[in-house]
């Protein structure tokens, strides 16, 4: 049982670390060390929860652009001259995006022979065209958004309507392309937190549990607009197979508590009393600490998916 654990000196002190667990004493409710790092391990719960969400709007973004343009532009699209932006000056140095877009995808490539040198021992490998796409930063996808890149003989708007086939916020193609770059970069940044395993929850403002939690919701939000924008397909998806829900219920107080282990274990002795809580636990969106007496006091956790 978590209660049973020497929490201190060496757990806390020396490898979870007071200065991280700083950042949480002050924003969320706990009476001692027990909840404090159960607030801590909530955390990487919502990471948890977090990712295939995130993985799901990368993705799909980066494969609707790379089909898009390999219809147009064919195999190895970013390759040459074959991407125009509009302050080209012969012998002139290529703006920032431009320039890291070229970056991006060269490196992607060198990863892939890198790879394949390490688990393969294959020497001096060619990188695929879908290799290379696979291998690249999420970044890319929000440097090719640029406005550079919109214009006449430019790769948009002539392609917005294919890359993104949802419901446009606005009928401009330019403040189009803004939007949904910037919709990215704010994706592209949390997710970065997310896997670097920071205090997702964080941001200026955030002062109690309830700010946390609004915060991881708004971006639980913008996730799920970029998958809509480019996909509505894509979002059934995600929405049927129980990743929003999944989501959303663990970025909740409810769940927190959980994790702090201060939250009510429910004794079941029979079916009904056990349909009861699932029904309850499927209509909340919660999950349910629950004891089954028949198999010997097991320990469950019933959640709905």
């Amino acid at each position: 049982m978590p209660r049973t654990i020497n929490y201190r000196p060496t757990l806390i002190n020396e490898l979870i670390t007071n200065e991280r667990l700083n950042s949480y004493a002050p924003i969320f409710q706990h009476s001692d060390d027990v909840e404090l790092v159960g607030a801590y391990l909530w955390n990487t719960h919502v990471c948890s929860a977090l990712y295939p969400l995130l993985t799901a709007a990368e993705v799909t973004l980066r494969n609707a652009i790379n089909t898009a343009l390999t219809r147009d532009l064919g195999s190895f699209w970013w390759k040459g001259t074959k991407l125009h932006y509009n302050s080209f000056t012969q012998g002139a140095p290529p703006p920032y995006s431009v320039n890291a877009l070229k970056n991006n995808f060269s490196n992607a490539a060198k990863q892939v022979i890198k790879d394949k040198k390490r688990r393969y021992g294959v020497s001096n490998a060619t990188p695929t065209h879908h290799e290379i796409i696979a291998k690249t930063e999420f970044s890319t996808w929000e440097f090719i958004l640029d406005s550079q890149f919109n214009g006449p003989n430019r790769i948009w708007p002539q392609h917005l309507g294919s890359v993104f086939r949802g419901a446009w916020p606005t009928t401009k193609a330019s403040s189009m392309l803004s939007s949904s770059r910037d919709l990215v970069k704010t994706i592209r940044e949390f997710r970065n937190r997310v896997s670097h395993h920071e205090p997702v929850w964080k941001r200026y403002g955030v002062q109690s549990e309830a700010d946390a939690i609004a915060h991881l919701h708004e971006k639980i939000g913008k996730i799920k607009q970029l998958i809509a924008l480019v996909s509505p397909e894509k979002e059934q998806l995600v929405l049927k197979n129980g990743l929003l829900s999944r989501a959303e219920r663990v970025c909740s107080i409810k769940e927190l508590r959980l994790c702090q282990h201060s939250t009510q274990t429910h004794k079941v002795r029979s079916i009904s009393k056990l349909c009861r809580l699932a029904q309850l636990a499927a209509s909340e969106n919660t999950a349910k600490h629950i004891t089954v007496y028949n198999l010997g006091k097991t320990r469950f956790l019933l959640q709905p998916i």
